[in-house]
């Protein structure tokens, strides 16, 4: 898979703080393609560090980074992103399974860590009170089964 698929495309960040839960689940529908584990520091990911001009957490940090093919977004491309007291990063699930949205993917042991999401071009609506919030130095609780947005193949 080339990452020429998802250049211009929607990426959705969410940060664990070391209270939060540390389980991940599957944000789409679909057959998981691959996964690769890519070896990297283990920077914290506080706020703090995210924004420093010194490193890039999410690209200098160890990461798996999962593809799942969907119906209704195209490829979608789910990082795991390890961190300080984090390195360890565990998939529940494996190359070929069908996953649904919802199912558990995976967890980190104890710490911080964060998960992104990319999406294709133009393959997701966000919610627009996510976008609003994105604007502002805040960041936004986001729970389990909560609606990030929408696919617009499905409103083609």
């Amino acid at each position: 898979m080339s990452s020429s698929a998802f250049v211009d495309g929607t990426m959705v960040i969410f940060r664990l703080a070391p209270q939060d839960y540390h389980r991940f689940h599957v944000p789409v529908s679909g057959i998981i393609e691959q996964f690769v584990d890519i070896p990297g520091c283990l920077y914290t990911v506080n706020p703090i560090a995210v924004n420093s001009k010194y490193c890039n957490v999410f690209t200098e940090n160890k990461r798996v980074v999962s593809i799942i093919s969907t119906v209704d977004f195209g490829k979608v491309a789910f990082v795991a992103i390890g961190a300080t007291m984090v390195g360890s990063i565990t998939f529940t699930k494996k190359k070929g399974d069908h996953v649904k949205k919802g199912d558990e993917f995976g967890y980190f042991s104890f710490g911080g860590s964060t998960v992104i999401c990319v999406f294709e071009k133009n393959s997701i609506t966000i919610d627009q009170d996510l976008l609003i919030n994105s604007t502002r130095p805040l960041e936004t609780l986001v729970s389990v089964g909560m609606r990030l947005g929408v696919s617009t193949r499905k409103l083609s």
